[in-house]
């Protein structure tokens, strides 16, 4: 799996897990109106900037470790 889908199904579940809607989170955000929709589909090629927003709603975070 690619790591735009990855972080678009745990932005995906994370919001359904606070039930809310795409709608809500766009407005939390501060995001555009299809910015959601594309993440959450693995589509989107978004800015850190954004991203650190729609995580910061959400109360998530990336974390950057080595593979191995």
């Amino acid at each position: 799996m690619h790591l735009k889908q990855q972080i678009g199904e745990e932005v995906k579940r994370r919001r359904l897990e606070l039930k809310m809607e795409q709608v809500d989170l766009q407005d939390y955000a501060e995001v555009g109106s299809t910015t959601i929709s594309k993440l959450e589909q693995g589509k989107a090629n978004i800015t850190v900037e954004t991203l650190e927003k729609i995580l910061e709603v959400l109360g998530l975070e990336v974390v950057v470790k080595v593979k191995g």
